[in-house]
């Protein structure tokens, strides 16, 4: 029993007990390890899977999808068969009220006599189902719905035809027709189903309708008793006399555009007065538009052009700069007289100039300046625009006068049809009030005969249609139920065929697969198309280095691993070498890889052989990497070597090597197979997809563990992705 110590990702280690993994005593701890897209390394530190999830099942069904398909198309394809051959029937129900009552029997309405249901109203029941049942109706029925269409003709029907007349074909389709009709009473009621049976939903359901229509139709002519066809005759007569009354009328109305006629001649002849009185308002504005015209002209001739604004006289001159340059030429002599002596030159041109200033100011002020302005007269604007005015509404008025003048002349012809117009409507109108006179009276009269005739068959017909017969339609069709059952057949012939096949199956083709089958967790998985330059495979290679250098036994570190395969191809040995490359050329290891498995030897370069700890050993082209030369210049190779010797071989080699890999197959299995097992440090098998099978894997553990080897985990080799990507992403 050996106890391993698995840090998990928070750091908390978690314990597993590996009873079968090896049965040599130590403890072996390992850190987690990932592999990203589509070449996965698995976490070394959770436990294998134990259940099948619904990823697995996916991936089991399209591995076998061919076999599946098979299996579940030959049930499809025989219900579909079924189903297309079958024939779907519907059924059409329609219920009649059969109404057995005293009043209906004619009987005395005071006379307390019992209300159920007597022995003549039983037979009046049955006599009812006889008459639906007859073959007048269903002639009736079979004409009005056509022959072809209740029962289109057959293959065969050209020849049938040859032996008989249509009266035969007639006859077989009411037998046929009688054979399809159910006329039932409903035990315990006077209630009778009528039903009809048809592979044409429409065809059933209108055939049961038109049958029971012909029925009642076929009863009432049975029962009818016309007495009021004479006074429908004349109210019709007189109806129609009516209609072409009321037509002259709107045709005269729309002719003459009345729509009443009294207030239609009110509103012509208030409008012929609106517009004489607006014609008189604008001859007396005109005549005063004329008058004030002539009196404007009149004052504007006699007012003056311009009248006096204003008078000024002043001795100041526009422009006039005297005074101001006065004081300017003061206060430079103040300045001038603090600067300078007197009597100075400056001084003197200062004061010239201001006796100069001064006495042309003086020399001013004895000339006075006067002025006079006049202005255009004011009132001469407010004459003119007054009187522009006055023309432009003398103008206006004769204009409306013109349009008046119109108006009156539409209005009275409007006037003048409408005289015309009022002897022929009115003469229309009275003989519409003495045909409607006609019309009620008859009416009246037919009305009340047709409730008697109607009272009187009332009493004698007691049958109502209590359902129509497109309310309750049944469907009789085993195409749904075929074809399901044909589904679920495919479904489970194709479901028992997958897990058969999957049951019988010896191969791996997940990896989770190869963790519950074996118990051990999967470092790395490599893809069947990966190439070695890739990033997923350059990934896991990467991550199995890792997880191998930083896994402890007993708190020494791995220097040993072994690597053991079932199988006899190379792909073991593609993996050792890829590892021993990434130890040597970018962990920077002093690595030796030890290939067992396959007989093509490693890239070697010509260089020296040496034997170190019993390996006979030369340089390969990748720098830090050393490969075994010869097995029979081994001494470790040697199946005649005991153990002791091997354990003091194997430390030589850890000690002249970082890293040792060994990798050997079952076939090739001996006794130094199984030394390599309890020598190495710790041992990985390799599973190949779709090609290790489960008793040789099974067989390879348990010859580790017998071995008293250390079991580090497996290798998937040869990955296949069966799913597409976009149902991996969502299983």
């Amino acid at each position: 029993m050996r106890t391993a110590r698995i840090p998990a990702s928070g750091g908390e280690p978690a314990r597993r007990t590996a009873g079968a993994v090896g049965s040599s005593g130590g403890r072996m701890s390992m850190p987690n390890a990932a592999q990203p897209n589509a070449t996965e390394a698995m976490q070394a530190t959770e436990p294998a899977p134990l259940g099948f999830t619904v990823r697995d099942f996916l991936i089991a069904t399209f591995y076998h999808i061919r076999l599946v398909l098979v299996f579940a198309v030959i049930p499809l394809v025989i219900a579909i068969g079924a189903a297309l051959t079958s024939k779907t029937e519907y059924t059409a129900n329609s219920l009649l009220l059969v109404i057995v009552t005293r009043e209906v029997n004619s009987q005395n309405v005071t006379d307390s006599g019992p209300s159920v249901m007597t022995i003549e109203g039983l037979k009046q029941v049955e006599s009812e189902v006889q008459v639906i049942e007859s073959a007048d109706v269903a002639r009736a029925t079979i004409e009005q719905i056509g022959i072809d269409r209740l029962y289109p003709p057959g293959r065969l029907a050209a020849l049938t035809d040859l032996f008989g007349t249509s009266e035969d074909r007639m006859d077989k389709a009411v037998a046929r027709f009688q054979a399809s009709v159910r006329a039932n009473v409903v035990s315990g009621s006077n209630v009778i189903q009528v039903s009809y049976t048809n592979s044409d939903r429409a065809v059933a359901v209108e055939a049961t309708d038109a049958l029971v229509r012909n029925y009642l139709s076929y009863r009432r002519k049975v029962l009818e008793n016309p007495t009021a066809k004479i006074l429908k005759l004349e109210v019709e007569r007189f109806r129609n006399d009516l209609a072409t009354v009321d037509r002259d009328i709107e045709n005269l109305k729309a002719k003459a555009g009345i729509i009443d006629f009294n207030q239609d001649a009110v509103l012509a002849a208030n409008q012929v007065d609106s517009i004489l009185q607006r014609r008189r308002q604008v001859a007396e504005r005109e005549v005063a538009v004329t008058a004030q015209i002539g009196e404007a002209e009149r004052q504007l001739a006699a007012l003056p052009d311009s009248v006096f604004d204003f008078a000024e006289t002043t001795d100041a001159l526009p422009g006039d700069e005297d005074a101001n340059t006065l004081t300017k030429l003061l206060v430079s002599r103040d300045r001038i007289a603090a600067q300078y002596a007197p009597g100075s030159q400056l001084l003197r041109e200062i004061d010239k100039q201001i006796t100069t200033v001064r006495a042309r100011i003086k020399a001013r002020q004895d000339r006075r300046y006067s002025t006079d302005r006049a202005v255009r007269n004011p009132q001469v604007n407010y004459v003119q625009n007054m009187l522009l005015s006055l023309k432009v509404e003398k103008d206006s008025l004769a204009r409306q006068q013109v349009e008046l003048v119109e108006q009156q002349r539409v209005a009275e012809q409007r006037l003048s049809l409408l005289r015309n117009a009022e002897t022929p409507l009115i003469e229309l109108n009275r003989r519409r009030d003495s045909l409607g006179e006609g019309f009620r009276e008859y009416q009246r009269r037919a009305v009340a005969a047709s409730i008697e005739e109607t009272a009187a068959l009332s009493r004698q017909s007691a049958v109502r249609v209590v359902q129509e017969a497109g309310g309750a339609v049944v469907k009789r069709s085993l195409v749904l139920p075929l074809l399901a059952a044909g589904v679920f057949a495919g479904l489970l012939f194709g479901g028992a065929a997958g897990a058969v096949a999957s049951a019988l199956r010896t191969s791996y083709i997940t990896p989770g697969e190869v963790e519950r089958s074996l118990s051990l967790p999967v470092i790395a998985t490599l893809d069947a198309d990966s190439e070695p330059d890739e990033f997923g495979a350059d990934a896991a290679i990467s991550t199995s280095a890792t997880l191998l250098l930083d896994t402890r036994i007993d708190d020494a570190p791995v220097r040993t691993v072994h690597l053991l395969t079932p199988d006899g191809d190379d792909s073991l040995t593609h993996y050792a070498r890829l590892l021993a490359e990434e130890l040597a050329g970018q962990r920077q290891k002093r690595t030796l890889l030890i290939d067992l498995a396959t007989p093509s030897p490693y890239p070697l370069t010509a260089g020296v052989m040496e034997v170190r700890g019993g390996i006979s050993v030369t340089g390969t082209p990748v720098p830090n990497l050393w490969a075994l030369a010869d097995i029979e210049k081994s001494p470790l190779l040697d199946i005649r070597l005991p153990l002791a010797e091997g354990e003091r071989l194997m430390a030589e080699l850890e000690t002249a090597f970082d890293f040792i890999i060994v990798c050997s197959s079952l076939q090739g299995a001996s006794i130094i197979t199984q030394r390599f097992c309890q020598l190495a440090d710790g041992n990985i098998i390799a599973v190949q997809a779709e090609t290790t099978r489960q008793p040789s894997a099974l067989h390879l553990r348990d010859l580790v563990v017998e071995s008293g080897g250390v079991l580090l985990g497996l290798v998937f080799l040869n990955r296949r992705y069966y799913l597409p990507h976009w149902l991996y992403r969502r299983a």
